[in-house]
């Protein structure tokens, strides 16, 4: 029975709680560093599925990529709260497009 689903996003929150109280870091939360957590954990979850066989390595590759993209945009530019949701749903449609095209 298959459970990488499970054990990847839970081997993940451990690694989060290490990072938290051990090493105090980030001294500041803010809503990258939580949108990161969220990122991360979703991420896990996808690349459980792909080894459980549940989804294709094409599908957890735009998970990666959106994800990334998302995340590394948050940093740089300074977006509102409510532009944060836009961000994603345009990088979404990008990839979406992209793989349609590419194959």
């Amino acid at each position: 029975m298959k459970r990488w689903g499970l054990i990847f996003p839970t081997l993940y929150f451990f690694f989060l709680f290490i990072m938290i109280f051990v090493f105090n870091f980030p001294r500041e939360v803010t809503r990258q560093w939580m949108w990161i957590q969220v990122g991360g954990i979703v991420f896990m979850i996808a690349l459980g599925l792909y080894f459980d066989g549940y989804a294709s390595l094409k599908e957890v590759i735009t998970i990666g990529a959106f994800t990334l993209l998302w995340l590394g945009l948050s940093f740089t530019v300074n977006i509102r709260k409510e532009y944060f949701t836009l961000l994603g749903l345009i990088i979404e449609l990008v990839l979406d497009l992209a793989l349609r095209e590419g194959g």
